[in-house]
């Protein structure tokens, strides 16, 4: 690179050099000046830390009136508990079921006597699968119903169990107008 700029800086010898050199040398001193140029541009666009915080104020619009406190942190409260009702009619009085499920007599069956409940209880629902199943993880703990496991997998299944019982809460998705199926069926606590 040395010698190069020795040819270009005696122009006399420009003259002794063949064409292709001559275009070369322009090549690389256009280069170069173009290099220089565009470094002392971008050395000169930095001027510090252009992350520091700046000295000058924002413009007022961005300022807030003085005489305008600031809000006040206040503790946090959780929004009241809503979602779906219990309903008065249930098949087990321990045996929770929202408002507005429509029982489904062909595909229900339930036995009680006085030692024993059994049931398969089939009901459909326009609430959410999101709602009943939260309806049944809020609404079970008060008839004294553990939850053991639930499975999200094409719908929701609720596994919960109490002394002597078992109840499982299965809810499937049957498509925009006709709901949510929602099956309750309890067992005796050592059987499947």
């Amino acid at each position: 690179m040395f010698p190069l700029w020795g040819r270009l800086r005696l122009t006399g010898r420009d003259l002794d050099m063949g064409k292709h050199e001559a275009l070369m040398a322009r090549c690389v001193v256009s280069a170069t000046v173009v290099l220089v140029m565009g470094l002392c541009v971008l050395s000169g666009c930095q001027t510090g830390n252009p992350f520091a915080k700046s000295s000058t104020p924002p413009p007022a619009e961005l300022m807030e009136p003085a005489d305008t406190a600031p809000p006040t942190a206040e503790p946090y409260t959780a929004p009241p508990e809503t979602g779906l009702a219990l309903s008065p009619s249930q098949r087990f009085a321990d045996v929770p079921l929202p408002q507005g499920a429509k029982e489904d007599p062909e595909k229900t069956f339930v036995y009680e006597d006085k030692t024993v409940q059994v049931g398969r209880m089939v009901y459909t629902s326009k609430a959410s699968l999101n709602e009943l199943a939260q309806f049944y993880i809020r609404e079970c703990p008060a008839a004294d119903w553990k939850l053991q496991n639930v499975i999200q997998a094409d719908g929701a299944d609720l596994l919960f169990l109490k002394a002597g019982k078992r109840l499982k809460v299965n809810v499937r998705d049957l498509g925009i107008t006709k709901g949510r199926q929602l099956i309750l069926t309890v067992t005796p606590e050592g059987s499947l």
